[in-house]
């Protein structure tokens, strides 16, 4: 395995659990004790998460795939929820195109991160754009009556043990019409995914999905997919797609 090839393995297995385990983990009892553990290890390694060397560009080609499947986004009035921020890479490619950007994650050692870049590299306003700690399926009363026109998570569903579960528990979060992004490894149709490693399936249930598979995940919530899509390629990553998602109006 080359240096390259082994930080891009490292990424996949480590960079991104700490906002991804805890939140499908922690509803069930016995995965407590991995929940935990996941969070206090990424707590203690939450300044590390910037170094992987295709972290900042992995972000950017997100940031431009988030704009062109919603081309509506409104400086003056777009609300965006990103779910499992991280350290807030993303969210910040996102946020001179919108009027707020609040993240998640159950890590508070990368929320305090994510949190310290929103104030130092965009100068936001912290009433409106700041990240929160909170498991999304055990904690009561998160953001209480907000609600969002854009909720996105990305590079964390292949990590959720109950991606159905946290799915619905995001559409809370979304005024009806608002749109759900996803984006994660795309499988194409028919591509044998590989093997997750024994020491890693603890935290890491599918390498990633196919179109159909992640069609069927949103559909089966209540939401209709409205777009998927394929993010810029990077030889250097791993192929990444994009899928738009839209809570149904009230009638």
């Amino acid at each position: 395995m080359s240096s390259t090839e082994g930080q891009h393995h490292e990424h996949h297995y480590t960079h991104a659990h700490a906002h991804a385990h805890g939140h499908g983990h922690g509803h069930h009892g016995h995965h407590l004790g991995i929940t935990e553990s996941n969070k206090q290890h990424f707590d203690e390694n939450a300044s590390t998460f910037d170094e992987w060397p295709r972290a900042r560009e992995r972000a950017q080609r997100v940031g431009v795939a988030i704009r062109e499947v919603v081309p509506t986004l409104n400086k003056e009035t777009t609300s965006v929820l990103e779910f499992a921020c991280g350290t807030g890479l993303v969210a910040k490619e996102v946020y001179p195109y919108v009027r707020s950007v609040v993240g998640m994650d159950i890590s508070s050692g990368v929320v305090e991160l994510c949190n310290k870049r929103f104030k130092e590299e965009l100068g936001a306003d912290e009433k409106e754009t700041y990240a929160i700690t909170a498991n999304i399926l055990t904690d009561k009363d998160i953001l209480p009556g907000k609600l969002f026109d854009i909720v996105f998570c990305s590079s964390a569903y292949h990590h959720f043990e109950f991606p159905a579960e946290i799915t619905t528990a995001l559409i809370g979060f979304l005024k009806p019409g608002g749109a759900l992004l996803v984006i994660d490894q795309y499988l194409k149709p028919g591509e044998a995914p590989p093997e997750v490693p024994e020491e890693h399936r603890h935290h890491v249930t599918r390498f990633g999905y196919t179109e159909e598979d992640m069609k069927e995940l949103l559909t089966g919530v209540g939401l209709e997919v409205v777009s998927f899509k394929e993010v810029e390629k990077d030889p250097q990553d791993t192929n990444l797609f994009i899928v738009k998602a839209v809570k149904p109006k009230a009638d």
